[in-house]
């Protein structure tokens, strides 16, 4: 007799079974892990979609809830006249009282809105609609002022009266946020959505299980979605999370 025939292999069929529910055990584990992860970055991925979505929808001005994009209803018109400089004399600068200013509208046509200096040479009107308007004062020797502006975009007017004739034009009109304010909540809600995407990509490569690394890069971009400001990326997070304890099942991973 040789001696392979005196080798025996004696098998202990508990330990076969015991070994067999363990590997069973951790697959199931793995699987429930793998799905709760994925889960977990879909749920992150559409808050951010439906957020993107908004950004669409809504008005520039509630998405970017900023003081440089808001208007105001109406604002107060505040302003003071003084006297031209005279710099051989040395004199000027001083507050004329009992002056009319008159508000037109953009048309040159009288608004409702018109006021006195007082002897401080100030002026006020309150609730003046926020638009185009012109304020026009006229006091003879002077030449006639007409300055165009925008209620509320300048605190406070300083008008000067020059003696002579004619008129005396100014714009100070801003130029309008709205369109960048447009632009801006496109590029963002751009950007959301494209977030979105590439968390559902990184789900399915999750589920796919061969490439870790790109499927933790692609839900990594998903949390630039901001679903709920926080509630998509905490989710997306801890899918993540789920997915690195399970790293070892994915066809690419080294052990690193």
């Amino acid at each position: 007799m040789s001696d392979a025939d005196d080798l025996v292999v004696h098998l202990d069929p508990d330990a076969e079974v015991e070994a067999a529910v363990q590997r069973e055990s951790e697959e199931d584990a793995l699987e429930w892990t793998t799905n709760v992860a994925i889960g977990l970055i879909v749920a992150g991925s559409l808050l951010g979609l439906w957020f993107g979505v908004l950004l669409f929808a809504a008005d520039p001005q509630d998405v970017l809830e900023n003081p440089l994009f808001v208007d105001q209803n109406t604002a107060n018109v505040n302003g003071q006249i003084l006297t031209a400089l005279d710099d051989e004399n040395l004199t000027g600068g001083d507050p004329v009282e009992g002056i009319q200013v008159i508000l037109l509208n953009i048309d040159d046509e009288p608004t409702s809105h018109s006021a006195y200096t007082n002897r401080d040479g100030r002026f006020s009107m309150a609730d003046g609609p926020h638009a185009s308007f012109i304020l026009k004062v006229s006091h003879p020797g002077n030449m006639t002022i007409r300055t165009t502006f925008n209620p509320g975009d300048q605190a406070d007017l300083s008008l000067t009266l020059t003696p002579g004739e004619g008129t005396i034009e100014e714009d100070l009109r801003r130029d309008s946020h709205l369109e960048s304010a447009v632009l801006l909540a496109s590029v963002v809600a751009s950007l959301t959505v494209i977030s979105a995407l590439f968390g559902f990509v990184g789900a399915s490569e999750a589920r796919r299980g061969k490439h870790y690394r790109r499927t933790q890069y692609l839900c990594g971009l998903a949390l630039f979605s901001r679903g709920g400001i926080f509630i998509g990326p905490m989710l997306i997070l801890a899918g993540m999370g789920m997915l690195s304890a399970t790293k070892r099942y994915f066809e690419d991973f080294d052990g690193e």
